[in-house]
């Protein structure tokens, strides 16, 4: 009986035991399924800042070599390569072109003689009729003052009163109009420092007023030189096109730029948009040098060649991503745009044949090719699918330079000619008015031509006023 009691309390403890087993068992079992979905989702939230750390690493990557962010806006200097030294002194080498002092007609002649007319040896000196020459030059910088004196008279009859009168009277002459379009519109000089300029050098003490009504006077002359040069470049059969910021009264304004190897024409608008490209250049039909910009898609695809440098920025950041397959897919395609460039530059200074030519263009453009569709499959580079997918639209307009050797592969000629523009906008920050922008517009389109003319262009400055 006490046995039969005894093994009945043990099956009694047993099933609570189990029960109690059972119990952890399900809780563990339960919490072991919360810990493997939270596991989960911790490895997807971990994947998520993994792929947002390298986009924000490739964002800090960016830099002037690889976008168009100027140097001034990079957040990190790029610590450039170094060339080992040749050991060779500085200077000249031996082969390279004498570049010394140009002699000029001379304003005066000094003849210069021995201040000994006889020798030691008691013989007399005779001057030889061979002589060398050294020129000193001076500048005197010293205004030239007219004075008006308006005399007044009566008749003798009638009294009638008469008095002298000027026409077209203007405080100023034409070289100080020219000097003072020259410092603002060339040399890129605020009207303070054209003020300090005229006073401190030229003591001319005049207002800031007049000076921008000298501009502005000095602009209107320049108007048919301006128009010249704008029917020049509407007839051009090649553009190069670009455009930048500009700043109007403190708004956002846009420098628009036309250039080829003669002209320049300077454009400022208050938009990026189409209908102010179309107000530049209306119906404009020649071949055109640009960058991707969606603006610029009004012209003719068959026309257009769309800049290689920009492209190679785009290349360039695809390099320096964190993402190790987009990558080296970045610097194939870097190779790529390399080998283009050298035999580009190899054709046009006739190094090699256009059979040559023609020949490593094409495998170049098949490699490329290949690279760009590559860096499509890689879906967790966002951004640079999507970059990807805009080249490719514009893929045929990157190798239209091949066929025509006018077109160049670059849009450079109108990055270096835009700079004119950019200068000012550092130094004189915006203008005031329409008449200001007009002014800017022509005296730096002037300007520009004339640089590429290899003509002074104060010599040209003074035949238009």
């Amino acid at each position: 009986m006490d046995t039969t009691k005894r093994l009945e309390s043990e099956i009694l403890l047993l099933r609570h035991e189990l029960y109690s087993l059972k119990q952890d068992h399900e809780k563990l079992w339960s919490m072991n399924e919360a810990l493997i979905k939270k596991n989960g989702t911790l490895i997807l939230e971990n994947q998520l800042l993994q792929n947002k750390i390298i986009k924000l690493e490739d964002k800090l990557n960016i830099n002037s070599s690889n976008s168009g962010l100027p140097t001034s806006m990079d957040i990190y200097k790029v610590d450039k390569k170094k060339k080992r030294g040749s050991g060779l002194k500085p200077g000249a080498r031996t082969g390279h072109s004498r570049n010394s002092y140009k002699f000029k007609t001379p304003d005066e002649i000094i003849e210069v003689t021995p201040d000994e007319t006889i020798c030691s040896c008691g013989g007399q000196i005779i001057l030889s009729d061979e002589y060398s020459s050294h020129q000193k030059m001076e500048v005197e910088i010293q205004p030239v003052v007219s004075e008006y004196r308006l005399y007044s008279g009566r008749c003798v009859c009638c009294r009638k009163k008469y008095k002298g009168k000027l026409k077209e009277y203007k405080l100023l002459g034409k070289n100080i109009g020219a000097i003072i379009t020259s410092l603002g519109g060339f040399f890129n000089n605020s009207k303070r420092d054209i003020q300090s300029i005229l006073s401190q050098i030229f003591n001319i003490d005049i207002s800031l007023g007049l000076i921008s009504n000298t501009e502005g006077r000095v602009g209107n002359k320049l108007e048919g030189k301006y128009n010249d040069l704008m029917e020049s470049v509407q007839n051009s059969s090649y553009l190069h096109l670009d455009e930048s910021g500009a700043n109007k009264k403190g708004k956002r304004g846009w420098c628009w730029v036309a250039t080829n190897r003669e002209s320049t024409v300077f454009k400022l608008t208050d938009s990026r948009g189409k209908k102010a490209l179309e107000s530049f250049l209306p119906e404009y039909e020649g071949k055109v040098i640009s960058d991707r910009y969606a603006v610029y898609n009004i012209f003719d695809e068959d026309k257009r060649q769309v800049c290689l440098a920009h492209l190679r920025r785009d290349f360039k950041r695809f390099a320096h991503s964190k993402y190790v397959s987009l990558s080296m897919v970045g610097n194939s395609l870097l190779e790529v745009m390399d080998i283009v460039f050298a035999t580009d530059q190899a054709f046009r200074s006739r190094k090699i044949e256009r059979p040559y030519y023609l020949r490593r263009m094409r495998k170049s453009k098949k490699r490329m090719l290949h690279y760009l569709k590559g860096v499509l499959a890689l879906h967790e580079c966002e951004q640079a699918v999507r970059v990807a997918r805009n080249i490719l639209k514009s893929f045929d307009m990157m190798w239209r330079f091949v066929d025509d050797p006018e077109i160049e592969p670059t849009n450079n000629l109108a990055e270096r000619q835009i700079k004119h523009h950019v200068k000012y906008r550092k130094n004189s920050l915006f203008t005031w008015s329409d008449r200001g922008d007009r002014f800017i517009e022509r005296a730096k389109s002037i300007y520009a031509s004339a640089k590429l003319q290899d003509i002074n262009p104060w010599q040209e400055l003074i035949a238009v006023i």
